[in-house]
Protein backbone atom coordinates (compact mmCIF):
# COMPACT_ATOMS: atom_id res chain seq x y z
CA UNK A 1 0.00 0.00 0.00
CA UNK A 2 2.03 3.18 -1.51
CA UNK A 3 -0.47 5.83 -0.09
CA UNK A 4 -4.20 6.60 1.13
CA UNK A 5 -5.14 6.55 -1.98
CA UNK A 6 -6.29 3.02 -1.68
CA UNK A 7 -7.94 3.58 2.08
CA UNK A 8 -9.94 6.08 0.17
CA UNK A 9 -10.66 4.00 -2.41
CA UNK A 10 -11.84 1.39 0.48
CA UNK A 11 -13.71 4.23 1.58
CA UNK A 12 -15.68 4.59 -1.37
CA UNK A 13 -16.09 1.14 -1.58
CA UNK A 14 -17.61 1.22 2.10
CA UNK A 15 -19.75 4.34 1.44
CA UNK A 16 -21.09 2.95 -1.24
CA UNK A 17 -22.32 -0.04 0.92
CA UNK A 18 -23.47 2.15 3.38
CA UNK A 19 -26.42 2.96 1.87
CA UNK A 20 -27.32 -0.23 1.05
CA UNK A 21 -28.74 -3.32 2.49
CA UNK A 22 -25.15 -5.41 1.52
CA UNK A 23 -23.17 -7.47 2.85
CA UNK A 24 -19.32 -6.37 3.14
CA UNK A 25 -16.89 -8.54 0.41
CA UNK A 26 -13.84 -8.67 2.20
CA UNK A 27 -12.41 -10.85 -0.92
CA UNK A 28 -13.05 -6.90 -2.71
CA UNK A 29 -11.63 -5.55 -0.05
CA UNK A 30 -8.47 -7.38 -0.64
CA UNK A 31 -8.34 -6.64 -4.29
CA UNK A 32 -8.47 -3.04 -3.62
CA UNK A 33 -5.98 -3.12 -1.12
CA UNK A 34 -3.71 -5.71 -2.53
CA UNK A 35 -3.08 -7.36 0.35
CA UNK A 36 -4.49 -10.20 2.79
CA UNK A 37 -7.57 -9.04 4.24
CA UNK A 38 -6.53 -9.89 7.67
CA UNK A 39 -3.64 -7.57 6.99
CA UNK A 40 -5.45 -5.15 6.02
CA UNK A 41 -8.19 -5.38 9.12
CA UNK A 42 -5.39 -4.75 11.67
CA UNK A 43 -4.06 -1.65 8.92
CA UNK A 44 -7.64 0.12 9.25
CA UNK A 45 -8.09 -0.30 13.06
CA UNK A 46 -4.82 1.37 13.76
CA UNK A 47 -5.04 3.96 11.46
CA UNK A 48 -8.74 4.76 11.37
CA UNK A 49 -9.19 4.07 15.46
CA UNK A 50 -12.42 1.54 14.17
CA UNK A 51 -13.38 -1.37 12.40
CA UNK A 52 -14.42 -2.08 8.37
CA UNK A 53 -17.67 -3.19 10.03
CA UNK A 54 -18.42 -0.61 12.51
CA UNK A 55 -17.51 1.78 10.22
CA UNK A 56 -20.42 0.92 7.82
CA UNK A 57 -22.83 0.32 10.95
CA UNK A 58 -21.92 3.46 11.98
CA UNK A 59 -22.41 5.40 8.76
CA UNK A 60 -25.59 3.71 8.08
CA UNK A 61 -27.15 4.79 11.36
CA UNK A 62 -25.69 8.48 10.41
CA UNK A 63 -27.48 8.27 7.03
CA UNK A 64 -30.62 6.20 8.59
CA UNK A 65 -30.75 9.23 11.07
CA UNK A 66 -30.90 11.89 8.63
CA UNK A 67 -33.44 10.31 6.46
CA UNK A 68 -35.55 9.91 9.30
CA UNK A 69 -35.25 13.76 9.84
CA UNK A 70 -36.21 14.66 6.36
CA UNK A 71 -38.71 11.95 4.93
CA UNK A 72 -42.25 10.36 6.04
CA UNK A 73 -40.75 6.62 5.44
CA UNK A 74 -41.67 4.80 8.49
CA UNK A 75 -39.06 3.75 11.07
CA UNK A 76 -39.14 0.26 10.07
CA UNK A 77 -38.37 0.71 6.66
CA UNK A 78 -35.48 2.66 7.22
CA UNK A 79 -34.56 -0.38 9.55
CA UNK A 80 -34.78 -2.73 7.01
CA UNK A 81 -33.31 -0.75 4.48
CA UNK A 82 -30.34 0.01 6.41
CA UNK A 83 -29.50 -3.60 7.23
CA UNK A 84 -31.68 -4.09 10.53
CA UNK A 85 -33.96 -7.29 10.89
CA UNK A 86 -36.09 -5.52 13.53
CA UNK A 87 -37.83 -2.00 14.52
CA UNK A 88 -35.99 -3.05 18.21
CA UNK A 89 -32.51 -3.67 17.25
CA UNK A 90 -32.61 -0.74 15.11
CA UNK A 91 -33.97 0.94 18.06
CA UNK A 92 -31.04 -0.50 20.46
CA UNK A 93 -28.32 0.73 17.97
CA UNK A 94 -29.44 3.49 16.24
CA UNK A 95 -29.75 5.00 20.91
CA UNK A 96 -26.10 3.85 21.37
CA UNK A 97 -24.54 6.04 19.03
CA UNK A 98 -26.96 9.26 18.40
CA UNK A 99 -28.38 8.98 22.60
CA UNK A 100 -31.86 9.19 21.14
CA UNK A 101 -34.18 6.90 19.84
CA UNK A 102 -35.31 6.95 16.14
CA UNK A 103 -38.78 8.78 16.53
CA UNK A 104 -37.08 11.67 18.57
CA UNK A 105 -34.73 12.27 15.78
CA UNK A 106 -37.78 13.30 13.72
CA UNK A 107 -37.90 16.40 15.72
CA UNK A 108 -35.38 19.01 14.40
CA UNK A 109 -34.87 20.49 17.71
CA UNK A 110 -32.54 17.23 18.70
CA UNK A 111 -29.19 16.43 17.93
CA UNK A 112 -28.17 13.76 15.80
CA UNK A 113 -24.42 12.32 16.75
CA UNK A 114 -23.25 12.07 12.62
CA UNK A 115 -20.40 9.44 12.00
CA UNK A 116 -18.56 11.52 8.94
CA UNK A 117 -16.90 9.42 5.91
CA UNK A 118 -13.23 9.24 6.90
CA UNK A 119 -10.98 10.86 4.46
CA UNK A 120 -7.48 9.35 4.68
CA UNK A 121 -5.90 12.07 2.62
CA UNK A 122 -6.62 14.52 5.25
CA UNK A 123 -5.43 12.36 8.14
CA UNK A 124 -2.59 13.37 10.33
CA UNK A 125 0.00 11.64 12.02
CA UNK A 126 2.18 11.87 15.17
CA UNK A 127 4.88 9.15 16.07
CA UNK A 128 2.86 6.90 14.22
CA UNK A 129 -0.23 8.12 16.55
CA UNK A 130 -3.12 9.40 14.23
CA UNK A 131 -4.38 13.28 15.52
CA UNK A 132 -8.33 13.90 15.46
CA UNK A 133 -7.92 17.39 16.95
CA UNK A 134 -6.21 20.65 15.71
CA UNK A 135 -4.14 23.23 17.27
CA UNK A 136 -5.89 26.59 16.77
CA UNK A 137 -3.58 28.84 18.69
CA UNK A 138 0.04 29.21 20.80
CA UNK A 139 1.27 32.05 22.05
CA UNK A 140 3.64 32.29 25.44
CA UNK A 141 3.28 34.73 28.11
CA UNK A 142 5.16 35.79 31.39
CA UNK A 143 2.66 34.49 34.71
CA UNK A 144 2.38 35.95 37.99
CA UNK A 145 2.92 33.62 40.99
CA UNK A 146 -0.37 32.76 41.78
CA UNK A 147 -2.36 29.81 43.93
CA UNK A 148 -4.50 27.34 42.78
CA UNK A 149 -7.47 26.49 45.11
CA UNK A 150 -10.06 23.88 44.71
CA UNK A 151 -10.56 20.16 44.80
CA UNK A 152 -8.09 17.87 45.32
CA UNK A 153 -7.38 14.36 44.57
CA UNK A 154 -5.16 11.50 43.51
CA UNK A 155 -6.57 10.11 39.95
CA UNK A 156 -5.89 8.72 36.74
CA UNK A 157 -6.79 9.47 32.97
CA UNK A 158 -9.42 6.56 33.28
CA UNK A 159 -10.89 7.85 36.53
CA UNK A 160 -10.35 11.48 36.41
CA UNK A 161 -14.09 11.97 34.85
CA UNK A 162 -15.19 10.78 38.64
CA UNK A 163 -13.39 13.61 39.88
CA UNK A 164 -14.76 16.10 38.08
CA UNK A 165 -18.05 14.29 38.60
CA UNK A 166 -17.29 14.57 42.46
CA UNK A 167 -16.45 19.00 41.69
CA UNK A 168 -19.66 19.59 40.70
CA UNK A 169 -21.53 17.66 42.90
CA UNK A 170 -19.59 19.19 46.52
CA UNK A 171 -19.74 22.14 47.48
CA UNK A 172 -16.68 23.51 45.99
CA UNK A 173 -17.96 25.79 43.73
CA UNK A 174 -19.93 27.68 46.01
CA UNK A 175 -16.41 28.55 48.76
CA UNK A 176 -14.54 29.09 45.36
CA UNK A 177 -17.31 31.94 44.62
CA UNK A 178 -16.30 33.36 47.76
CA UNK A 179 -12.91 34.22 46.38
CA UNK A 180 -14.43 36.35 42.85
CA UNK A 181 -12.79 39.42 44.35
CA UNK A 182 -9.54 37.56 44.56
CA UNK A 183 -9.51 35.62 40.92
CA UNK A 184 -7.08 35.89 38.69
CA UNK A 185 -5.61 36.17 36.08
CA UNK A 186 -6.22 38.56 33.25
CA UNK A 187 -4.37 35.55 31.04
CA UNK A 188 -7.32 33.38 31.35
CA UNK A 189 -11.26 33.58 29.91
CA UNK A 190 -14.35 33.23 32.01
CA UNK A 191 -14.53 29.65 32.86
CA UNK A 192 -16.28 26.93 33.95
CA UNK A 193 -13.67 25.12 35.85
CA UNK A 194 -9.92 24.47 35.41
CA UNK A 195 -8.30 21.20 35.74
CA UNK A 196 -4.45 21.40 37.48
CA UNK A 197 -2.91 18.16 37.08
CA UNK A 198 1.14 17.75 38.26
CA UNK A 199 3.33 15.11 40.22
CA UNK A 200 2.72 12.22 37.84
CA UNK A 201 3.74 9.19 39.17
CA UNK A 202 3.62 8.00 35.87
CA UNK A 203 2.16 8.74 32.65
CA UNK A 204 -1.03 7.60 33.80
CA UNK A 205 -1.56 8.60 37.35
CA UNK A 206 -1.35 12.07 38.83
CA UNK A 207 -2.79 14.60 41.49
CA UNK A 208 -5.29 16.94 40.44
CA UNK A 209 -6.82 20.11 41.68
CA UNK A 210 -10.27 21.39 39.83
CA UNK A 211 -10.63 24.79 40.97
CA UNK A 212 -9.55 28.26 39.95
CA UNK A 213 -6.17 30.59 40.51
CA UNK A 214 -6.39 33.37 42.75
CA UNK A 215 -3.95 36.13 43.76
CA UNK A 216 -1.08 35.10 46.38
CA UNK A 217 -2.36 36.94 49.00
CA UNK A 218 -5.59 35.60 48.64
CA UNK A 219 -7.72 33.80 51.92
CA UNK A 220 -8.48 30.58 51.64
CA UNK A 221 -11.98 29.42 52.61
CA UNK A 222 -11.60 26.10 54.75
CA UNK A 223 -12.27 22.79 52.45
CA UNK A 224 -10.44 24.01 49.56
CA UNK A 225 -7.00 22.85 48.78
CA UNK A 226 -3.82 25.14 47.71
CA UNK A 227 -1.11 24.66 45.48
CA UNK A 228 1.54 27.50 44.72
CA UNK A 229 2.10 28.20 40.90
CA UNK A 230 5.31 29.85 40.68
CA UNK A 231 6.13 32.75 38.17
CA UNK A 232 7.31 31.84 34.77
CA UNK A 233 6.79 31.95 31.08
CA UNK A 234 3.51 30.05 30.22
CA UNK A 235 2.48 28.57 27.09
CA UNK A 236 -1.25 29.04 26.16
CA UNK A 237 -2.59 26.31 23.60
CA UNK A 238 -5.87 26.39 22.17
CA UNK A 239 -6.55 22.55 20.63
CA UNK A 240 -10.12 22.04 18.63
CA UNK A 241 -11.81 19.29 18.38
CA UNK A 242 -15.32 17.52 17.39
CA UNK A 243 -15.20 16.18 21.13
CA UNK A 244 -13.52 16.05 24.02
CA UNK A 245 -12.36 12.61 23.64
CA UNK A 246 -10.49 13.82 20.66
CA UNK A 247 -8.50 16.78 22.13
CA UNK A 248 -7.88 14.66 25.30
CA UNK A 249 -6.09 11.87 22.89
CA UNK A 250 -4.28 14.20 20.63
CA UNK A 251 -3.48 17.18 22.95
CA UNK A 252 0.00 16.24 24.81
CA UNK A 253 1.61 14.92 21.33
CA UNK A 254 0.20 18.16 19.31
CA UNK A 255 1.52 20.87 22.31
CA UNK A 256 4.74 19.04 22.46
CA UNK A 257 5.41 19.25 18.92
CA UNK A 258 4.29 23.14 19.00
CA UNK A 259 6.53 23.98 21.35
CA UNK A 260 9.68 22.24 19.99
CA UNK A 261 9.35 23.89 16.18
CA UNK A 262 8.81 27.63 18.58
CA UNK A 263 12.52 26.81 19.71
CA UNK A 264 10.91 26.20 23.55
CA UNK A 265 10.46 23.05 26.12
CA UNK A 266 8.79 21.73 28.57
CA UNK A 267 9.21 23.43 32.60
CA UNK A 268 9.54 19.92 34.21
CA UNK A 269 11.28 20.79 37.28
CA UNK A 270 8.07 23.45 37.46
CA UNK A 271 5.77 21.22 35.54
CA UNK A 272 1.88 21.06 35.59
CA UNK A 273 -0.59 20.29 32.77
CA UNK A 274 -3.39 22.88 33.13
CA UNK A 275 -7.42 22.23 31.16
CA UNK A 276 -9.23 25.53 30.85
CA UNK A 277 -12.78 24.98 30.13
CA UNK A 278 -13.85 28.45 28.91
CA UNK A 279 -17.19 29.42 28.21
CA UNK A 280 -17.08 30.75 24.58
CA UNK A 281 -14.62 28.17 23.21
CA UNK A 282 -15.89 24.72 25.24
CA UNK A 283 -19.39 25.37 27.11
CA UNK A 284 -21.52 27.22 24.72
CA UNK A 285 -20.19 25.26 21.46
CA UNK A 286 -20.66 22.12 23.61
CA UNK A 287 -24.54 22.95 24.02
CA UNK A 288 -24.96 23.74 20.51
CA UNK A 289 -23.56 20.81 19.31
CA UNK A 290 -20.18 22.39 17.62
CA UNK A 291 -16.87 21.65 17.60
CA UNK A 292 -15.38 22.36 21.27
CA UNK A 293 -12.27 24.28 22.46
CA UNK A 294 -10.04 23.37 25.46
CA UNK A 295 -7.26 25.92 26.15
CA UNK A 296 -4.32 24.51 28.15
CA UNK A 297 -1.30 26.42 30.13
CA UNK A 298 1.92 24.93 30.45
CA UNK A 299 5.28 26.41 32.13
CA UNK A 300 8.16 26.10 29.27
CA UNK A 301 11.49 27.22 28.97
CA UNK A 302 13.66 28.38 26.05
CA UNK A 303 16.26 25.93 24.60
CA UNK A 304 19.55 26.06 26.23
Amino acid sequence: MKSSKIFDDVIIYLEKLAYEDSDIDYNEISRIVMCPIALFQRIFIFVSGISISDYVRKRRLTIAGNELRNSDISVLDIAIKYGFQSHSAFTRAFKDQHGITPSQARQLTTKLNDYLPINFSDMRFIGGKRIMAEMKKIIYKQADERLMVGMFRETSFQNDGQAWQSFFEGNFIEKLNKLSDVKCCDDLDENDGIGLMYDFSDKYNFSIIIGDFVQINAEIPEGLYVKRIPKGLVAYVQIEGNNIADILDSAYLLITEAIEKTGKEIDYQNFYWGEVYTHERYSEPLRRGEKVTIDYIIPVKQNE
